[in-house]
């Protein structure tokens, strides 16, 4: 993004009139750079114009201004920039820069549900990309009126595909062994450490989820491309595709290079002139207020008059008090849940959840957080790209539950375990010697697998623990053990097969929760949102330099880390997680794309 106009500046002239230490020096540079740009809306266009939007990858969920300075636009802002394509006359078209998505596939659709909208407006979309996957190319090929592909790009249609990593032998080979119980047939959390390959009951739900993203990604594509169902087989199995051999098969309209794209593009709308919207768009204007806003960011500045807050649940759940890295912290987002409830001129919350869950004991107190709230005010869950295991858990405490047909949810079941080093310390010549004196105070011991006894009582926590859990959804969804039998005991599911079980209740993305939830609290349309996510402050940034704390995911173990990203999935951070504990947790992770 454009740099501040300012910022070299104000630090130089700073710095060359103070004499200070290089911390402070690392302090003032941060101060000075996290008062830079903030994301900004264009004002109305007095001429026709057409819109570009660059979307290389997925928006994240919940975005600000990071500590550094730069500046990301949320998915709910680009939702926003295109509901405002469809209200301005003067924008007559959007020109969109696609590439891959990965397994982005909630947001993927909440997209092409908005340019649906525009089309409607009778506003033409033009796609252009350089390289694409099938989420990216769903979007393309259901939202565009017309697709410009890079001569030398390539078209990834290739079909939905989930990878599992199965590491039993290589922790063998190691020395290490995963001491792993599960509670729930389907819960496949622990197989990746504990097994050699994929059991029947995770094949079987496995299975069902990549039918229905691929159905899911076959009708998008059909509808979009005038395709019936033998030529989308063939595109499918004769991809990638290079350039030319999709223009042959009809997947895209045009080979050019983007300014040629854009040309045509702007010469189908009309227009006058081309605005483009980055992901991070911006002002190069800063004044003392924003550095002011830089120090005190991490404080929020209460907003007046009844509105609707949108709170986040991101990632991995962690139980702790403060914010530490990545994923979502029990301490903060209970304070923030507490605060809403107890706020009266906040009507109604949506709670946006993209979580494969984590800490059990952070999910129950952070259900009950909510739970909280939505006794006193509507609480509209609106699911991203999924809501598994504890991010399902604090989910199924809203009053409604929103998800899209792509969305991934479920995964109702506990993990629980260790990692055992007996024989790696025995290679290593390493002997440790414990002395206890309970029947199960060696449960937590790294170098002993857990004996009958300590497994008897975990199992016995466990399962009280998957009793809570289920007792949860029954109170949350009014759902009897006749229909929420068939979607526990760890299974995952598309979001559409979760309405159909009773976990969901509508289908519609981020907008459409949003538009219920002022609905519910009977405001109007174009009430004011309040947004709730972490930003990190100055304040913040020094405390934990002058604490030496340490914000990163913990430091892998060397034969851990031969994983790969199979080793960061939210089970393995959480055993190595100290706060965490070794036991109790909801995680679910799988590669989807």
């Amino acid at each position: 993004m454009k740099a501040c106009a300012l910022r070299r500046a104000v630090y130089d002239a700073v710095m060359g009139t103070l004499p200070v230490r290089r911390t402070t020096s690392l302090l003032v540079w941060v101060a000075i750079a996290t008062a830079c740009d903030s994301p900004d809306t264009p004002p109305a266009p007095r001429v026709d114009e057409m819109r570009e939007f660059v979307l290389d990858g997925p928006a994240p969920e919940a975005a600000g201004d990071d500590v550094l300075g730069d500046s990301h636009q949320s998915h709910r802002e680009l939702l926003e920039q295109l509901a405002t394509v469809v209200k301005q006359p003067k924008i007559k078209g959007v020109f969109l820069r696609v590439s891959g998505f990965g397994g982005a596939w909630g947001r993927s659709l909440e997209l092409r549900n908005a340019l649906a909208r525009v089309r409607e407006a009778k506003k033409p979309v033009h796609c252009y990309f350089d390289n694409v996957d099938n989420s990216g190319y769903a979007l393309a090929a259901s939202s565009c009126d017309r697709i410009s592909m890079a001569p030398t790009g390539m078209l990834a249609l290739t079909g939905v595909r989930a990878q599992v990593v199965y590491a039993r032998d290589l922790l063998d080979t190691l020395g290490l062994q995963a001491e792993l119980l599960q509670v729930g047939r389907f819960k496949g959390a622990a197989d990746s450490l504990t097994r050699s390959d994929m059991p029947s009951e995770v094949r079987e739900v496995l299975s069902q989820l990549l039918d229905d993203l691929q159905a899911n990604l076959a009708t998008a594509v059909m509808r979009g491309r005038a395709l019936d169902a033998a030529a989308f087989s063939g595109a499918v199995d004769g991809a990638p595709w290079a350039a030319n051999a999709a223009l042959e098969h009809h997947l895209i309209d045009a080979v050019a290079f983007d300014d040629e794209a854009r040309a045509k593009a702007k010469a189908a709308s009309k227009a006058e002139r081309v605005v483009r919207i980055p992901k991070a768009p911006g002002s190069q204007h800063v004044g003392f207020s924003d550095v002011l806003k830089a120090i005190f960011r991490g404080e929020r500045r209460k907003a007046s008059g009844q509105r609707i807050a949108l709170a986040y649940l991101e990632g991995t759940i962690r139980d702790g008090e403060r914010e530490q890295g990545a994923g979502t912290v029990s301490g903060p987002f209970i304070t923030d849940m507490r605060r809403i409830a107890d706020d009266k001129e906040i009507r109604a919350l949506v709670l946006r959840v993209d979580s494969p869950g984590g800490s059990a004991l952070a999910s129950d107190k952070m259900w009950h957080a909510v739970r909280r709230v939505a006794k006193r005010k509507p609480v509209i869950v609106s699911v991203g790209d999924m809501a598994a295991s504890g991010g399902y858990y604090v989910a199924c405490a809203g009053s409604e539950i929103f998800a899209d047909e792509q969305s991934v949810v479920g995964s109702i079941g506990v993990v629980g375990g260790k990692i055992v080093a007996e024989r790696l310390a025995d290679r290593l010549g390493v002997h440790a010697v414990s002395l206890s004196r309970g029947q199960n105070a060696g449960w937590t011991n790294a170098f002993k697998p857990f004996s009958e006894s300590e497994k008897r009582a975990i199992l016995s926590s466990m399962n009280h623990t998957y009793e809570t859990f289920l007792s949860r959804i029954r109170e949350g969804r009014k759902l009897d053990m006749n229909r929420l039998g068939p979607v526990a005991e760890g299974r995952i599911m598309s979001g559409e097969r979760a309405r159909t079980g009773g976990l969901v209740d509508t289908m519609g993305g981020l907008t459409q929760a949003l538009a219920r939830a002022r609905s519910k609290a009977g405001l109007a349309a174009d009430s004011p949102l309040e947004v709730w996510h972490k930003e990190p402050s100055l304040f913040g940034l020094a405390s934990e330099l002058l604490a030496g704390a340490d914000s990163k995911a913990p430091a892998l173990p060397e034969g851990l880390s031969m994983l790969g990203r199979a080793a960061r999935s939210p089970l393995v951070l959480a055993l190595l997680n100290r706060e965490l504990g070794p036991l109790l947790t909801l995680p679910y992770g799988l590669e989807l794309e």
